[in-house]
């Protein structure tokens, strides 16, 4: 039977905080939310705060990964990880936007890449 989207959503996220805490990352916020948009992961990796994408798919696709995320996702999430650092109160730290992608390869391995800086 195949998963609920929200149920793999929250799979995938989960593996996504696995594999950042093994490279290093601090995990500070989950599921940031407000109106018009929401941010996966908020993260700390040696002081830069991290805005973090999951995306999770049946396999790899041909694309590069920051093309998985449309400019107009982008834009929500710019504007997000904006009202974030309003209401956190967060000045004068370096920031930037990774993605995490999650698939299974040919052989069905479930395969964890994650993509730093992922819009410059």
């Amino acid at each position: 039977m195949k998963e609920p989207p929200y149920k793999v959503g929250k799979i995938g996220e989960q593996i996504a905080v696995e594999h950042l805490l093994k490279e290093g990352y601090r995990i500070v916020d989950r599921n940031f939310r407000v109106p018009g948009g929401e941010i996966d992961i908020v993260a700390r990796d040696e002081g830069v705060l991290v805005f973090i994408e999951v995306k999770n798919y049946s396999y790899r696709n041909f694309y590069l990964p920051m093309y998985s995320i449309s400019k107009k996702k982008r834009m929500r999430l710019f504007r997000t990880a904006e009202e974030y650092l309003y209401r956190k109160d967060i000045i004068n730290n370096d920031c930037r936007f990774d993605i995490i992608l999650i698939y299974r390869s040919e052989s069905g391995k479930r395969k964890v890449e994650l993509i730093k800086n992922a819009f410059m």
